[in-house]
């Protein structure tokens, strides 16, 4: 019974696939039968546009034999015209006849036959006018534009009878093409539905073993895709965490770097001159100490939480600059050249971010040479266009300072060049990289509003271009390490200090009354507002940004519509967002960060009182 009903199965499956494959003959026919009808109608639109065209051609030859014949006399001109009188009643009958199909065709030739009737009336009227010796007469109707304009009607005619039949032409190929394409779908599905039913039995077992194959590779693909994200999100979290501990270390270790900083400038400021031995072991303690606050810096920098200072910047001499410390630091295998651009412009950037993205540069390049190649450094002047940045849509066409950093290492192959940008990625062993130097040197780039461009060939080498924007203020470089003694007395003001943290505080303190200030101190900024309120001779405030409760740039948001005049300079060794947005210091604002010298405090609260007569508060940052 079982035998007799897989058998009637079998037939059936053979029935059916039978009647499926005369279904996809059938098809097959009728596709070919379309595509003949529809190159008949093809040469059916060929014939129709060249009849037309030989008619519109015919009546221009008879108007161009009449004008022969007005301007010259010669009757051998009006061959054309007497042939056109011949011919065009012919022409237009069979015209007449291969469009008697067609409704809006015959519409259109009894509008045109009438207009070429007039246009022969013209010319012959003419002709017989010249034929009687009235030459003027003829020539007077030409001038009249009476024949011209009968013959822009024509071509006008003509025109849209020529783009009729186009447009029907391309109807009947759409529907014919149509036609074609569903019926070999049929066909196509037909048969593999045959193939199907053929093969239905004998790949029953067969698909049940490869669907369950499937759907163990599908579980292990998810489990695998989990345990990336897994992953992914546990760096995440690591890096973000790192991130925070970085900052709030370095706005700890900053605030004890200041005071070993600024004491030990203090005592070095005091030593007598004899002390020699004193002085040079008070120096190489406070190089250590400024060495600790570079450190820090680099923390702030990888937590992201280093505000940008751009200025005006000498692209060619920070260059310089950094190639000197990369052949003393990359090894005597790495050959370095610095090609320096001619009448470079200056750049609009923040220059220890620039030599750290270059350094940062040039140690992938290190990685990539294995140690033994050649670096290249070299600068430019550059112009992005409208068709570059429609390319690039995060940079703006301009004007830019261009730094290309070139080695000769192993390269990078398209698929590692797309991905060189994105944070974590990297091709080095595991403890060889974090995937994060590229990253920032392309972060530092964008929040400069400049560009970064990768160009790498497998085998040869890597150059990567960095655009920083042009600076067109003229401005000077402001110069670093100059001294700073007493201020002269039109500079001297009663400077109120704010800061949580008791040793710093009195260190500011000290500094400033070493410098001439008049000073008053507040723990905190509650105690801020109250002192500002009982002493009125206060004209610059002193204030750290993170304090407990209340940070510096909130005490400012609530005190400076009752003190507009009062000049606020901030002080900080970890800014988060008080006063650093998207990377950037907010307009405005100025800021000294920890540790700093006695100079940097001197040279900063000098140039904001120097700015008071302009600003009515002043800030950095």
């Amino acid at each position: 019974m079982g035998h007799e009903s897989a058998q009637a199965r079998t037939t059936f499956g053979l029935v059916i696939g039978f009647v499926l494959l005369l279904g996809a003959c059938v098809a097959a026919v009728i596709a070919v039968f379309a595509s003949i009808s529809a190159d008949r109608w093809v040469d059916h639109s060929m014939v129709v546009r060249q009849t037309v065209q030989q008619l519109f051609s015919t009546v221009q030859d008879a108007e161009t034999g009449q004008r022969g014949y007005l301007l010259t006399g010669d009757p051998s001109y009006l061959e054309p015209f007497l042939t056109a009188r011949t011919q065009l009643p012919t022409q237009e009958q069979q015209l007449r006849q291969i469009t008697e199909n067609s409704a809006t065709h015959q519409k259109q030739l009894d509008d045109l036959y009438p207009l070429i009737a007039a246009k022969m009336d013209e010319l012959s009227s003419t002709i017989g006018d010249r034929q009687a010796g009235r030459p003027v007469a003829a020539m007077g109707m030409v001038k009249s534009n009476l024949g011209r304009n009968q013959m822009d009607r024509i071509r006008l005619v003509v025109r849209d009878f020529d783009q009729t039949e186009l447009g029907a032409l391309r109807q009947r190929s759409v529907a014919a093409q149509v036609q074609r394409t569903v019926l070999t779908v049929v066909m196509i599905v037909m048969t593999l539905l045959a193939g199907v039913l053929a093969f239905a039995v004998a790949q029953k077992a067969r698909r049940y073993a490869n669907d369950m194959e499937a759907a163990n590779e599908t579980l292990r693909a998810e489990m695998r895709q989990r345990e990336t994200a897994e992953l992914q999100l546990r760096q995440s979290q690591k890096m973000e965490a790192l991130g925070q501990l970085t900052g709030g270390v370095a706005h700890d270790f900053n605030n004890m770097l200041a005071i070993i900083v600024g004491n030990l400038e203090m005592l070095i400021r005091k030593l007598p001159e004899h002390e020699v031995r004193c002085a040079a072991l008070a120096n190489n303690a406070l190089g250590g100490a400024m060495r600790a606050a570079e450190l820090t810096k680099r923390l702030l920098a990888f937590s992201r939480q280093q505000p940008l200072q751009p200025k005006s910047v000498d692209v060619n001499q920070c260059v310089h600059d950094v190639s000197i410390m990369l052949r003393r630091s990359l090894g005597e295998n790495i050959e370095i050249e610095s090609v320096q651009g001619g009448g470079l412009w200056r750049a609009y950037v923040d220059r220890p971010q620039l030599e750290s993205a270059i350094l940062n540069l040039a140690v992938n390049s290190r990685d990539a040479m294995n140690g033994v190649g050649k670096l290249t450094m070299e600068t430019a002047n550059a112009y992005l266009d409208r068709k570059y940045t429609d390319a690039h849509s995060e940079v703006s066409p301009g004007q830019y300072v261009m730094i290309a950093v070139t080695d000769t290492g192993c390269g990078m192959p398209p698929d590692v060049m797309s991905r060189a940008f994105d944070p974590f990625y990297t091709t080095k062993d595991v403890g060889q990289g974090t995937g994060l130097g590229l990253s920032q040197v392309h972060g530092f780039a964008k929040q400069s509003r400049g560009h970064v461009k990768i160009y790498s060939e497998v085998g040869v080498g890597t150059t990567i271009k960095i655009y920083l924007p042009r600076d067109t203020s003229n401005a000077v470089e402001e110069p670093v390490g100059t001294k700073v003694n007493m201020i002269p007395p039109d500079l001297r003001r009663r400077v109120l200090v704010v800061e949580d943290d008791m040793d710093v505080r009195q260190f500011v303190l000290s500094v400033l009354q070493e410098l001439g200030y008049e000073t008053v101190e507040a723990g905190s900024a509650a105690s801020a507002r109250d002192v500002l309120a009982i002493d009125s001779k206060i004209s610059v405030m002193l204030t750290d940004v993170v304090m407990p409760g209340t940070n510096g740039r909130q005490l400012l948001d609530s005190i400076k519509d009752s003190y507009p005049n009062l000049i606020v300079v901030f002080m900080t060794g970890y800014t988060r967002n008080a006063i650093v947005h998207n990377g950037m210091l907010d307009p405005g604002v100025r800021l000294i960060t920890k540790p700093f010298t006695i100079d940097d405090i001197g040279r900063e609260l000098q140039a904001a009182i120097a700015d008071e007569g302009s600003t009515s508060v002043s800030e950095k940052a």
